[in-house]
């Protein structure tokens, strides 16, 4: 009598069902990076502005005023505003005492930077988020001289 073997292996449906499977982790796996990375940018942009505005409080306690500004964007290089000095902010080179910060920080994201407007009596940073912070949905802020 014949005997009939069956070989066991894997068939296109369950190959199929598992390429899905492995589809759907790798998507749910970028998307979860995506957000890790955007809050972490959001903390460093947050982080910025807290230095930032201790460097401003330091000018304010020794000048009895804010660096006065139409506008500059901070850490820009060329854009006069890479370095926080006696003379306010400062390019590069400038070597001013006292020097409150030494380099500006520009924003985490190639060509972001973060805008200051002043007169001596205040001061406004801008700065953007990507998503949801302590300060509300993602968007456009201003860190003022009085809070």
């Amino acid at each position: 009598m014949l005997k009939i073997r069956r070989l066991s292996g894997v068939t296109i449906p369950e190959l199929l069902i598992g390429l899905l499977i492995i589809g759907i982790v790798i998507a749910i796996f970028t998307y979860a990076l995506g957000v890790q990375r955007a809050m972490s940018r959001d903390a460093k942009r947050i982080s910025d502005i807290g230095v930032m505005r201790a460097a401003l409080s330091q000018f304010w306690l020794q000048k009895a005023a804010y660096p006065v500004s139409d506008g500059v964007f901070l850490g820009k290089p060329g854009g006069g505003g890479e370095k926080l000095t006696g003379n306010g902010f400062t390019p590069a080179g400038d070597n001013t005492p006292p020097i409150f910060l030494e380099a500006v920080p520009a924003g985490p994201k190639s060509g972001e930077y973060y805008a200051y407007h002043s007169t001596q009596s205040g001061y406004s940073l801008r700065f953007t988020t990507e998503r949801a912070t302590a300060y509300g949905p993602a968007g456009t802020y201003y860190a003022h001289a009085n809070g």
